[in-house]
């Protein structure tokens, strides 16, 4: 059952801080740790939130985590609409933790084949599966957009073109394995989604009853615990 719980504020810092203490607590308790970081408006929170993990006394627990994206924009590796390059610009930097970029070189189709095997792979590891997402005011989340092939795909990753990028992103099949996901979501032009992400059920008699297909941000409601830090005062 989800354990949903909302945060009014405007500082990433907070943010941040409440997803490195959730890794870090899985950490301390010697438990493995699967991280998603993401891109777009919360690359921000991401840079910090690597910051303070790399900043912690005890070194070796970072051997226990691995980081990896909920999405990218394919392309070159480096190139500058990557999520993975701007979070290194931002300051990403975690030597000792065990990183998966998902762009390597490869063209897009292998590349999709690649990141969905390994996905697989560290999937079936008992670890604790975290993630930090965004949404937009569209509803999408991760490199979902509304009633795009990502939001029924039976893969873990998915991979399409849009009319800004060409798209990778895990789906909702990969969303529902999380223990855990917290949404850094700021500004007026998405708490028509906050709100109804906070309804309990969408059968619930005078709640907004979107799909996934319209609002992929739905299926965060599967994931067991969700927090979302918005400006919303609720």
């Amino acid at each position: 059952m989800m354990n949903l719980k909302l945060r009014t504020t405007n500082e990433p810092e907070k943010a941040a801080e409440f997803v490195a203490s959730s890794i870090l607590k899985q950490l301390k308790n010697g438990k493995l740790v699967l991280f998603f970081a993401t891109g777009g408006s919360s690359i921000y929170v991401c840079a910090k939130i690597t910051k303070i993990l790399k900043e912690y006394p005890d070194k070796n627990l970072m051997k226990n985590l691995t980081v990896t994206l909920t999405d990218e924009r394919y392309g070159p590796t480096g190139h500058p609409d990557s999520n993975w390059q701007q979070l290194l610009d931002r300051g990403f930097d975690l030597p000792q933790a065990k990183l998966i970029p998902v762009l390597t070189g490869d063209n897009k189709e292998v590349t999709i084949k690649n990141f969905n095997k390994i996905l697989n792979e560290e999937l079936t590891i008992e670890a604790y599966k975290i993630g930090l997402f965004g949404i937009g005011k569209d509803g999408h989340t991760a490199g979902i957009l509304p009633e795009s092939v990502a939001v029924n795909s039976t893969d873990l990753v998915c991979g399409y073109d849009t009319p800004t990028f060409s798209r990778i992103t895990i789906t909702p099949k990969t969303i529902e394995k999380l223990d855990e996901i917290i949404v850094w979501a700021q500004g007026k032009d998405k708490w028509p989604v906050i709100e109804s992400l906070a309804t309990p059920t969408l059968k619930e008699v005078g709640a907004p009853t979107k799909s996934v297909g319209e609002q992929p941000a739905q299926i965060l409601k599967k994931v067991p615990l969700l927090t979302i830090f918005t400006n919303k005062n609720v």
